[in-house]
C-alpha cells in the first residue's frame, strides 16, 4: 500500500505542475518571421515560418508569395506549436530579398504588387495568383462586380415594395370579385397577379485586396535567402534555407469517401491496391479527385512549416476534382448500377438528438443556401450478395471507356461477424504486453 501511495505522490505532482504551468500566460519573444502565401497544388495556402523552423518549402515553377514580419511569439502547450501575436505587434520589414545558391546571390527581389482570385468564391479550394496590372486589374473588376451587386440589391428592395403594394390591391380585387360572385380560371388568377421580381445574385467570385510581397518562382534545387537592408546590411535573423521541390509522379485518381453516418469524418483512398471495406448498412459518398504524389516531409512541411513527415515517405496529394465522370458500381464484372455525380446538403435535425440528414440539395427549394459537398451516392446494404465488388470511373463523353487508375474493390463485411476482427487489432498490444512482463521478470 505505501509502495502504491509513494508511487501516486510524483505522478499526482507531476500532473498539478504541469497543469499549473499550462494555466500561466505564455511567455512571448519578438521574432523575425516570415509569411507564406504558397502554391500548393491545387491553390494557394497561406502560413508562418517562427524562428524555430530553419527551413521554407516551395513547388518548383510556381509564383509564391513571401514577407517578412517582427512579430511577437510564444509557444502554445495545447497544440505544441508557435503562434503569432499579429494583432500586438505586426510590422513588415523593408528591404530586398536575395536568394543564394552555393553562397551566391542568384537574385534580388522587390516587393511586387499581388492577389488572390477564387473563381468559384471565397470557399473554394481553387485559387489563382495574380502580380503588378493584373492583380491590380483583377481587384477593380472584383469591385465594380460588387458595386453592380449592391446596385441591384438596392433595386430589388424598391422593387419589393412596388410589388408589395401591387400584390395588397391585388388580393383585395379579387376578394371583391369573389363577393360579386365572380369565378376566375387558375389562368385569368395568373395573369392579374403580380409578378415577383428576382433577388439578385452576388459574384460568383472573389478577390482580396492587393499587398506588396517578394514573389519567388524558382526551379527544383537547394537555396538560401535573406533580407538586405536600405542601408546594405543583413536583416539579423533573415537568413533561411528554401527547399523547391516538385511531384514525383502525376495523374493519379484518388477518392474522398464521405460516410453517411459521420459526414465530418472524411477519409482518403488514393491506392489503386486498396481494399475498401464496409461494415453494415453504409451510405458512402465518393469524390474522385486528380492527385500528385509528392515527398511527404517536403509538402506537409508546405502546408505548414511546424508540421512533421518523413523524408523517405511519399504521399498523394488532391489536386481538382475530376468531372464528367459517371460511377460505376460492379460485382464480378457485372453492372449493378451509374451514379451520377450530385450536390447534398447537410440538415441539421433541431433538439437534443443533435443529428442531422444528408438531402440531395435543389436550388429552387434552397435558393438562400449552398450545398455542402458534391458526390456520388452509394449505397451499400448488407442484403447484398457475397462476391468482388467495385467501382469504376466512366467517361461520360466516351461510353464504355473507364479512366485509368480509377477502379477501387469494395469488400462487404456483416456487422455481425465485424467483431471477429477485434481480437486481430488488439493482437500487437497483447504481444507488447507479453513482452513487457517477460522483461520485467527477467530484472527482478
Amino acid at each position: 500500500m505505501r509502495k502504491i501511495i509513494s508511487l501516486a505522490l510524483p505522478v499526482s505532482l507531476l500532473f498539478f505542475l504541469s497543469s499549473a504551468g499550462w494555466a500561466q500566460a505564455p511567455k512571448m519573444r519578438e521574432q523575425l518571421v516570415y509569411g507564406l502565401n504558397v502554391f500548393n497544388g491545387r491553390g494557394y495556402g497561406g502560413g508562418f515560418v517562427p524562428q524555430s523552423e530553419d527551413t521554407i518549402y516551395l513547388i518548383a515553377e510556381k509564383d509564391n508569395a513571401i514577407s517578412a514580419h517582427m512579430t511577437l511569439v510564444y509557444f502554445w502547450p495545447i497544440t505544441a506549436r508557435y503562434m503569432a501575436a499579429w494583432q500586438t505587434l505586426n510590422e513588415e520589414v523593408e528591404g530586398t530579398l536575395e536568394v543564394l545558391k552555393e553562397g551566391k546571390v542568384i537574385k534580388s527581389l522587390k516587393k511586387r504588387d499581388n492577389c488572390l482570385y477564387y473563381p468559384e468564391g471565397y470557399w473554394s479550394e481553387t485559387s489563382i495568383l495574380y502580380t503588378d496590372e493584373e492583380a491590380i486589374k483583377k481587384f477593380e473588376e472584383y469591385k465594380k462586380a460588387v458595386e453592380k451587386f449592391y446596385k441591384a440589391v438596392s433595386d430589388y428592395y424598391k422593387k419589393m415594395a412596388e410589388y408589395k403594394k401591387k400584390l395588397d390591391k391585388f388580393l383585395e380585387e379579387t376578394k371583391k370579385l369573389r363577393e360579386a360572385g365572380k369565378k376566375l380560371s387558375p389562368e385569368e388568377v395568373e395573369k392579374m397577379m403580380p409578378k415577383e421580381p428576382k433577388e439578385p445574385e452576388p459574384p460568383g467570385f472573389y478577390v482580396t485586396e492587393p499587398r506588396k510581397d517578394y514573389i519567388v518562382n524558382l526551379p527544383v534545387g537547394t537555396y538560401r535567402i535573406r533580407i538586405r537592408a536600405e542601408d546594405g546590411t543583413i536583416v539579423q535573423d533573415s537568413e533561411k534555407k528554401l527547399v523547391v521541390f516538385t511531384s514525383r509522379r502525376r495523374g493519379g485518381v484518388g477518392y474522398e469517401i464521405i460516410p453517411g453516418n459521420r459526414w465530418t469524418r472524411r477519409e482518403s483512398c488514393d491506392d489503386p491496391a486498396r481494399i475498401i471495406y464496409a461494415a453494415g448498412k453504409n451510405t458512402l459518398y465518393f469524390r474522385p479527385f486528380h492527385q500528385d504524389e509528392y515527398n511527404e516531409l517536403y509538402y506537409n512541411k508546405l502546408e505548414d512549416p511546424q508540421n512533421f513527415g518523413r523524408e523517405e515517405r511519399w504521399r498523394w496529394v488532391h489536386i481538382k476534382p475530376i468531372k464528367d465522370v459517371l460511377l460505376v458500381f460492379l460485382k464480378e464484372g457485372k453492372l449493378i448500377k451509374k451514379v451520377e455525380n450530385l450536390p447534398y446538403y447537410v440538415k441539421q435535425i433541431p433538439g437534443p438528438e443533435l443529428g442531422y440528414n444528408i438531402i440531395e440539395y435543389k436550388k429552387e427549394e434552397m435558393p438562400d443556401r449552398r450545398p455542402t459537398f458534391e458526390g456520388y451516392k452509394l449505397d451499400l446494404s448488407p442484403e447484398l450478395a457475397k462476391g468482388r465488388y467495385e467501382i469504376k470511373l466512366e467517361k461520360k463523353l466516351e461510353k464504355g471507356k473507364f479512366l485509368e487508375g480509377g477502379t477501387r474493390q469494395i469488400r462487404l463485411v456483416r456487422k455481425e461477424n465485424s467483431k471477429y476482427l477485434y481480437p486481430f487489432s488488439i493482437f500487437p498490444l497483447v504481444v507488447g504486453i507479453v513482452v513487457f512482463i517477460g522483461r520485467r521478470i527477467k530484472t527482478r
